[in-house]
């Protein structure tokens, strides 16, 4: 059978790290085994979903370079990938369900739901359905609901041990006897969510669902429901869920949490894929943990995958995204700045294997293109023939080939200097360059400046900060 493995986001917000990474899993196990990767739109919460939320998953997806082979975009023939597209289906199966005795009438209000549970907790019980409607006479049901008495609809969970067979927990049993009746149909009409992703996941062939495992309890009522249509579930892998420094679940207190953010952030997509594919997973002994997502998918295996919660740690993401930063080429650096002119280019191919990200390389080149403020500029008098000779220096040279040429500039104007003159000169040069002390060696300021661009700041200086 070929490999069927799906992703299943809800767009009712912007895509979290911990669901890039569920994405990024099945989309390595897909290429991995020359599967199909499918995108399904998990969209029957009518309140919070919006079709822009939907987009910027999408977009944030592409970004990341996780392309799907089936969804609502590119089609298939398990369509239609949206489940609000697909709600005849679940009717149909809920309508089937009712008619062979396996699903019923609850007409419990959320203010009786939650005195039940209530009361059960009082009495040191697991605070679920006690399935009190589930033996509600015919005609009741047919006068209640006659006289439009709102009502859910809910399966009636088999007692029977369901067995869990995951491919990173291992084996695990449960007994459905301790299980609930889940809702299939809320009062509104609207799918559960157990009931749209079991029937389809069977519907489009899933073979294997690897998902977080804050769904495992989820997987026995999926599986008893797919069982009860006449299907056979697919099979199932829970990834450990991410969490933060302070050992809970990953949210906005400990920073940034979305794919958006880190991308606004000048996280590269090859950076971020890197260092979510080592949250929970370990290649084999001796590789480089620096990869791509062909390498990545070469090696992937779900055997691999820890039980236990990964940390989010920032400054190892900014260390996987500094390693393939300095491994961008140019051309594709020039992609991400603007404007893409000389200047641009010769600081981006000098000063990208310095900066942690894309923000931080476009902040430095901005620095460098802003001409400094005169007035701030602290200039003693004692600069000015540092400066002149510098100025001079540059005549003399009239051009910047490469970054040599500018050390021989810097060479010739300390030539004629006192024993500490090359000191003056170089904390002169780029305060008159940048306005500021530090930064960038001076020889990297003037390449990057060029011959002209340097020699009019230089002038700058001279004229308006340095005391006569």
């Amino acid at each position: 059978m070929s490999v069927r493995v799906r992703f299943a986001p809800s767009p009712t917000g912007s895509l979290h790290v911990g669901n890039a990474r569920t994405a990024l899993f099945n989309w390595l196990f897909a290429r991995k085994h020359g599967g199909g990767l499918i995108l399904r739109i998990e969209d029957t919460d009518r309140e919070r979903s919006r079709p822009e939320w939907e987009a910027a998953i999408l977009e944030d997806l592409r970004w990341l370079g996780l392309h799907w082979d089936e969804g609502p975009d590119v089609g298939g023939d398990a369509g239609p990938y949206r489940q609000s597209e697909r709600l005849e289906a679940y009717q149909a199966a809920v309508d089937r369900l009712m008619g062979e005795g396996k699903a019923y009438f609850c007409f419990c209000s959320p203010e009786a739901l939650e005195a039940q549970r209530q009361d059960r907790l009082a009495r040191g019980l697991p605070p679920r359905y006690d399935g009190r409607c589930r033996s509600l006479p015919a005609e009741e049901v047919r006068q209640r609901r006659g006289a439009g008495e709102a009502s859910a609809v809910r399966f009636v969970m088999p007692r029977e041990r369901i067995t869990v067979h995951d491919h990173v927990k291992g084996e695990i049993r449960f007994l459905g006897s301790d299980l609930d009746d889940f809702v299939l149909l809320r009062a509104d009409g609207s799918p559960s969510y157990n009931l749209a992703a079991a029937l389809d996941d069977c519907r489009m062939g899933i073979t294997l669902v690897i998902r977080g495992d804050d769904h495992l309890a989820n997987t026995p009522r999926q599986m008893a429901l797919a069982r009860a249509l006449g299907w056979e579930p697919p099979q199932f892998a829970h990834l450990p869920l991410i969490h933060g420094s302070d050992g809970a679940p990953l949210s906005k207190r400990h920073g940034a949490v979305s794919v958006a953010e880190h991308r606004a952030a000048g996280i590269l997509p090859e950076g971020l894929v890197n260092y979510l594919a080592l949250l929970g997973w370990s290649p084999p002994a001796g590789r480089d943990e620096v990869m791509d997502l062909p390498t990545l998918s070469g090696l992937f295996t779900l055997d691999r995958v820890s039980r236990s919660p990964a940390k989010f740690d920032p400054e190892r993401l900014a260390w996987f995204n500094r390693q393939h930063l300095r491994r961008l080429p140019t051309g594709q650096l020039l992609a991400f700045m603007e404007p893409a002119d000389d200047l641009t280019e010769r600081a981006a191919r000098l000063l990208h294997k310095e900066v942690d990200s894309l923000v931080a390389l476009k902040r430095a080149i901005a620095e460098i293109r802003s001409e400094p403020e005169l007035e701030s500029l602290d200039l003693p008098a004692t600069a000015e023939s540092a400066l002149l000779q510098l100025r001079g220096a540059l005549v003399v040279q009239g051009r910047l080939e490469s970054e040599e040429d500018a050390q021989r500039i810097l060479a010739h104007a300390a030539r004629d200097l006192a024993p500490d003159g090359r000191r003056v000169l170089m904390r002169a040069a780029r305060l008159a360059l940048i306005g500021k002390p530090d930064g960038p060696p001076v020889a990297t300021l003037l390449w990057i400046l060029g011959a002209e661009r340097a020699k009019q700041r230089v002038e700058n200086a001279l004229k308006g900060c340095v005391a006569p």
